[in-house]
């Protein structure tokens, strides 16, 4: 299993320069290149987020009750995110406007999910460190 992971990360490395390279080659004319092969990373990362959580509740249905609150969580701060996302038109580079609300929601919501992620992380390493320091 792992030899397969590895390889498959590999490859998955390998496209991704390339897709880079000839985006830089290319220009502005490849752009949907790169997008298209961003969504079939993002996808991919949403199929292994949830599909190891539940192969885990099968593999170790005590153990799994840890994943699944972490899923949970997850689920919860995409949600917070989602809420708090606007759709107020954003200005371009041309002079004009984004104006698509769902691109405008879903950008801001990556945004804010970046943005908890970071802020929790922070915190948990100070946590962590708070409580070494008294051990």
């Amino acid at each position: 299993m792992k030899k397969i992971l590895a390889i498959l990360k590999y490859a998955l490395l390998a496209i991704s320069v390339i897709v880079v390279a000839i985006v830089m080659i290319n220009g502005e004319a490849s752009v949907d290149t790169i997008l298209n092969w961003s969504y079939v990373l993002f996808g991919l990362a949403v199929v292994v987020t949830l599909f190891f959580p539940i192969l885990n509740l099968a593999q170790n249905p005590k153990g799994a009750l840890r994943s699944l609150i972490g899923l949970a969580l997850l689920v919860v701060v995409v949600g917070v995110a989602y809420a708090l996302a606007g759709t107020t038109p954003v200005p371009n580079s041309e002079g004009g406007f984004f104006t698509n609300t769902t691109e405008l929601k879903v950008s801001d919501t990556g945004l804010i999910t970046t943005y908890i992620a970071l802020a929790l992380a922070i915190i948990v390493v100070v946590a962590g460190e708070i409580r070494n320091s008294f051990k």
